[in-house]
Order: C-alpha cells, then structure tokens, then sequence
C-alpha cells in the first residue's frame, strides 16, 4: 500500500510539473525569453571532475544525468512493477556480458542529456519506438504499458531525489520524461 502512496504523489508531481511547463511556455512568445534549460539547471556545460574516469573532465549536466541513471538503473533492477521490461539486459549483465546493459546507460544517458539541452554529447541509439517495440528490439520482452512508462518515471524520480535534485527540478525532469511517453508506450 505504501507504493501506491508514493506513486500517486510523483505522478501528481509531474503533473503538475506538465501542466506549469504547459502554462509557462504558452506564455512565452519570444525565444529570446526562455530561461534555461533543464541541463542548464543541472549544472550545464561547466566542466568537472569525472568520478567514473581518472584524470578526464565532464559537464556537470551531464554527470548529474548519468548519475541519475546509473541509480535508476539499480532502482528498476530491484522493482518487481518493471524489472521484466529489463530482463534481457539485466541477465546479461549478470553474467558478465555487460555490454547490452552498458550501451543502454550510455543511450539512456545520452538521450536525456539531448533532451535536456546538452549540444555536446550526441544520443545514436535507435528511435524510442524501435526501442520500445519487441518485435523490432530483441533487448526488451514486451511492449510497455501506461503504467509501466508511469513507474520508470517513478523510479528516475527517485535517482533524481538521491541525486538530491530540488522539487522544481524534478518536476522539470518529469515534464522532460513525459514528453516521449507517446513514443514508449504502444498500442
């Protein structure tokens, strides 16, 4: 019962976040007056140590987007609502053949970080609904539902708050998120 608590606060949260996205950028008739972007937000193009590569540097907006996945990867893994959506890669990666499960962090990472507004990295993976459709992607076991799109969504949200993002940032995260669902769940 206490999932379903939860889960019904972040829905409600991206929400909300949707709907003052939706609000905000209807007034926006300039382009010259929109803000930042979410990887603006994040900490941008600002150059930072790379914990997970010795001696190189990194954007900030990028180490927060890869690191929030990399959680929420480890989230999913253990979320009995989603796992079998992963199960092809997780498997593989559990017995030592990680790249499936790597190429998916970095595709993840990447994609968000396009979405985000990042201009320095490039996503080459294939188009979500390639990816998402089992008969055109043989890393993922069934077509996702609402609900499943709704509980990945869930759980990024939870690697956002370990990553310590505030509110307003993972309400943007969600409008971000929410933007391809159309592309992700299928008929």
């Amino acid at each position: 019962m206490k999932w379903k608590t939860k889960t019904v606060i972040a829905v409600l949260i991206l929400f909300v976040g949707a709907v003052i996205g939706t609000v905000s950028s209807c007034k926006k008739s300039n382009k010259s007056a929109i803000g930042p972007t979410f990887y603006d937000s994040i900490g941008g193009t600002t150059l930072v140590t790379d914990p997970g590569n010795y001696g190189q540097t990194v954007e900030q907006g990028y180490l927060a987007i890869r690191t929030i996945v990399d959680t929420a990867l480890l989230i999913i893994a253990a979320d009995d609502s989603i796992n079998a959506y992963f199960s092809l890669v997780l498997r593989e990666d559990s017995t030592g053949n990680e790249s499936p499960y790597d190429s998916l962090k970095v595709n993840m990472a990447n994609f968000l970080a396009v979405a985000a507004g990042a201009k320095d990295y490039r996503y080459t993976g294939p188009d979500l609904i390639a990816a998402h459709n089992p008969d055109s992607d043989g890393n993922i076991s069934m077509k996702v539902t609402d609900a499943a799109f709704n509980r990945f969504a869930y759980d990024l949200g939870q690697s956002a708050l370990q990553y310590r993002l505030s509110n307003q940032l993972i309400s943007q995260f969600g409008t971000l998120l929410y933007r391809y669902e159309g592309q992700v769940v299928q008929p």
